[in-house]
């Protein structure tokens, strides 16, 4: 068969695997804590119901509700989505579908894991809170990352071949690209939250500040998670725009470029981290008070930039095939 329409059997026995162990994983997350958490005296496991738990006694309900439908929920149904495409072999339209929303929304799982990593790196070092990371972290970041990377082998080897008529797009102004990647940069290095409160020592942290605090409080996995899909994979995304963007200005073929900057685009997690800040800004003083800095608008607004990006560029692919 062609590429595109059937599985290869190898394939198939291949993604089973990893499915299997990544629904084993997410199963025991569900039981296993991903922190110990210190206020004063006081220490508690810090879990996934826990943190749902938390959310609802404050009555914060739609906060409560989005970790239960992202961390909870979503996990399980997004292997169900997996497991049927691979079972099926030839999967039928609706199938397709299904993984490609399964594609697209399976980083948002991450939600719990760096609402984690927000609360380890602001009580580091710190006298009246602390944290000490769990085996639950690992487990969680291993199950999404186990499905993010099945849901992009089947979706690849589904992939139908690029047609030899289809024409390239007309590039769009790349001045939204570069506003993008200065916006980018200054998300990355500016700190987005300060510390503010009176009973603490009192920092600021920025994105690319967060790998080595996570790696020295050994959260070593989540410090690795942080420095590829927070720093490496939406600056080598923006990079690949460029050369796409570069080589539509000349007239030439951008296809397989676009193809890999989309798929770095759904392994960054930016908007997931700038989600669980905004639940941490809502939610965290009962642990200790904050207050947003320059980093966090940046993040909101380099967000917004490169999605202006990606529409004029596929707006123009439609316009370009319509004449």
């Amino acid at each position: 068969m062609a590429k595109g329409e059937e599985l290869d059997r190898g394939l198939r026995w291949s993604v089973a695997v990893v499915l299997l162990v990544s629904f084993l994983c997410n199963l025991a997350v569900l039981f296993v804590p991903f922190m110990d958490l210190r206020r004063g005296v006081m220490t508690e496991p810090y879990s996934l119901f826990r943190s749902v738990q938390m959310f609802w006694s404050s009555g914060l309900y739609v906060l409560a509700i989005l970790v239960v439908a992202f961390s909870v929920v979503f996990p399980f149904a997004k292997l169900a989505v997996l497991a049927a495409v691979t079972l099926a072999g030839k999967p039928d339209a609706r199938l397709r579908e299904w993984l490609h929303w399964a594609e697209r929304l399976a980083k948002w799982s991450m939600l719990d894991v760096f609402l984690v990593c927000l609360i380890l790196v602001l009580t580091s070092d710190q006298v009246f809170v602390g944290a000490t990371p769990l085996m639950g972290i690992p487990l969680f970041i291993t199950a999404i990352l186990l499905s993010m990377a099945a849901g992009e082998v089947l979706s690849a080897a589904l992939r139908p071949s690029r047609g030899e008529n289809d024409r390239p797009p007309i590039p769009p102004r790349g001045s939204w690209l570069l506003c993008s990647g200065f916006a980018l940069g200054a998300t990355l290095s500016l700190p987005f939250l300060g510390v503010a409160d009176w009973r603490l020592v009192d920092r600021d942290y920025s994105i690319v500040g967060l790998v080595p605090v996570l790696w020295t409080e050994g959260a070593w996995l989540a410090a690795v998670l942080a420095g590829l899909f927070l720093v490496g994979t939406p600056v080598a995304a923006w990079m690949l725009s460029f050369a796409s963007w570069w080589r539509l200005r000349g007239g030439d073929d951008n296809d397989e470029l676009n193809v890999w900057a989309a798929g770095l685009r759904r392994w960054s997690m930016l908007e997931v981290f700038g989600l669980a800040l905004a639940v941490f800004a809502l939610e965290g003083d009962h642990l200790m008070k904050t207050e947003m800095r320059w980093g966090a608008l940046l993040l909101a607004v380099t967000m917004l930039l490169q999605r202006s990006f990606d529409f004029a560029l596929t707006r123009r692919r439609l316009v370009d095939d319509e004449d």
